[in-house]
């Protein structure tokens, strides 16, 4: 979500749209620090403080950015954003303690697994909350959404490749593992991650050509 913001052109967006979703962001790091503290020894004891600090740090900066968005410090708001970017990549690694004791293979698999679902995930979400800001301000430019439709694009043909591999991978090495379930689970996958979502996106882009925001950011809700 947040590297779907930050591409977003402030030019185009009214500030209020940064400001409101910082909040949603501070709201989910905080979240993700509460649980850190609650349960964060049971499941990732060696990292559990380093995780704790790190969602304290981006629920702050998630503020900071926010005020940053109330003052139309346009400049100083998008600087924060990056940097959050970061702090979140940096946050899902120490996230994954394990992936010191994998090979270079299956870690450019898993990492590529979390950024690929990351990009996918974020960018679908932005760009319906972005239709739904245009309810708010309906004079606003339709580009930025166009943009975050392309983006999501892009994200959900990476998350194809990086799928393919990590399947591909696994039927070749570890047979024992691919079952009936296995391939219920693909199937899904396939049919309403990526199969559904990608209809899902061309029909909310044809729907902006009416133009009717409204309909689009239904789409994109359902």
């Amino acid at each position: 979500m947040l590297i779907a913001m930050a591409i977003t052109s402030p030019r185009h967006v009214t500030s209020g749209f940064f400001r409101v979703h910082l909040w949603v962001a501070m709201g989910i790091n905080a979240l993700a620090a509460m649980v850190v503290y609650m349960i964060g020894s049971d499941y990732v004891p060696e990292v559990r403080d380093q995780l704790l600090t790190q969602s304290i740090l981006l629920t702050v900066g998630s503020y900071a950015g926010a005020v940053c968005w109330l003052y139309e410090k346009h400049k100083l708001g998008r600087i924060f954003i990056v940097v959050l970017v970061v702090l979140t990549g940096y946050t899902a690694w120490i996230a994954t303690p394990e992936v010191s004791t994998w090979d270079i293979r299956q870690t450019l698999i898993e990492c590529s697994d979390i950024i690929t679902s990351s990009l996918a995930v974020g960018s679908i979400m932005t760009a319906m909350l972005l239709g739904h800001w245009y309810l708010n301000t309906p004079t606003m430019d339709l580009m930025p959404l166009r943009l975050l439709l392309k983006f999501a694009a892009i994200a959900i043909l990476l998350r194809v490749i990086t799928i393919s591999i990590g399947e591909a991978c696994l039927i070749m090495y570890q047979s024992e593992l691919v079952n009936t379930q296995w391939w219920i689970f693909v199937g899904l996958r396939w049919l309403a991650g990526i199969i559904g979502t990608s209809i899902m996106l061309w029909m909310t882009w044809v729907t902006l050509r009416i133009p009717n925001t409204q309909s689009a950011t239904g789409i994109l809700y359902a």
